[in-house]
């Protein structure tokens, strides 16, 4: 018998994107998917749109909710899969993605999280594809490099780490694989692309901002050490929030070189340059500033 996916959709008011996202999950052919839908109370169209697929949702509920980790959490409490996602109602799968990670789970029984690559699309119509780093586990608490849509774990490694943190309206996700990874998750990652994340000008990542930023400071605060988070903090509000890090060092200004080396040089000593270098919220940087981010 083949391993059972559960995968846990949260929707609200995504009448325009929710098709293209079960139609993805639909059209995947895996024998044994576990579709849940958990809508915000949508006004739009979104509860006629997914309750047209019939019995293909086998779990559909519409009602006020607190943020999309509630959501997602009242999802994962009705899976009854070997193996769990999510996927937001405005991304969707590629082909074959399901089964390709599905075949790894049964070739690697000793693995608790498979996650791979992802080809983000920016609302200018510009993509980008991303894969998981070498090393990346070693710097779980100081960046997300994992992308969520393209990340899938078993549901014991679930019932051992816990819901996602409700308190996070962001950065869950970050949160959680360090959880999960604090708990002894095993990890597999693999190069094939197995989602399309669409950034729109209204989703929670294209507007994050100054929210995000606090977020992140919280997550390296409790994972990695707190000297750590108000080091990133320091560079953010000294350099990141001032366009020091919009374009590469070598292009900056010969005295904004030597403002920013001598500090980054001092920062080394005291934090190694792998901490010091992991660094990464410019783009959040540039979205306070009204600056292209994703470019």
């Amino acid at each position: 018998m083949s391993l059972r996916l559960s995968v846990v959709t949260a929707s609200f008011n995504a009448v325009g994107t929710v098709r293209r996202t079960l139609d993805s999950i639909r059209t995947q052919g895996w024998p044994d998917v576990q579709m849940i839908c958990i809508d915000g109370g949508s006004t739009d169209g979104t509860v006629q749109a997914i309750r047209s697929y019939g019995g293909f949702v086998n779990y559909f509920v519409s009602e006020p909710d607190r943020g999309v980790a509630d959501a997602i959490n009242k999802g994962f409490r009705v899976a009854d899969g070997d193996v769990l996602c999510w996927l937001n109602a405005d991304d969707e799968f590629t082909p074959g993605a399901i089964a390709h990670v599905m075949q790894l789970f049964e070739q690697h029984s000793e693995t608790d999280v498979v996650t791979g690559g992802c080809r983000r699309v920016f609302v200018d119509d510009s993509e980008a594809v991303t894969q998981v780093p070498t090393g990346f586990e070693r710097r779980m608490a100081l960046k997300n490099e994992i992308e969520q849509p393209s990340t899938f774990w078993r549901a014991r490694v679930h019932r051992q780490a816990g819901e996602l943190d409700e308190s996070y309206r962001l950065a869950f996700d970050w949160e959680w694989w360090n959880r999960i990874s604090r708990v002894g998750a095993r990890w597999l990652t693999t190069r094939q692309v197995l989602s399309v994340y669409y950034f729109t000008e209204n989703n929670l990542t294209s507007t994050a901002g100054q929210r995000v930023i606090d977020e992140m400071y919280r997550v390296t605060k409790s994972y990695a050490a707190p000297h750590v988070a108000d080091m990133y903090r320091f560079l953010f509000q000294s350099f990141d929030m001032r366009g020091f890090y919009d374009v590469p060092f070598s292009q900056l200004p010969p005295e904004r070189q030597q403002t920013l080396g001598e500090t980054l040089n001092f920062l080394y000593g005291v934090f190694g340059e792998d901490v010091v270098n992991s660094y990464n919220w410019n783009w959040a940087a540039k979205q306070i500033r009204g600056v292209t981010w994703f470019s």
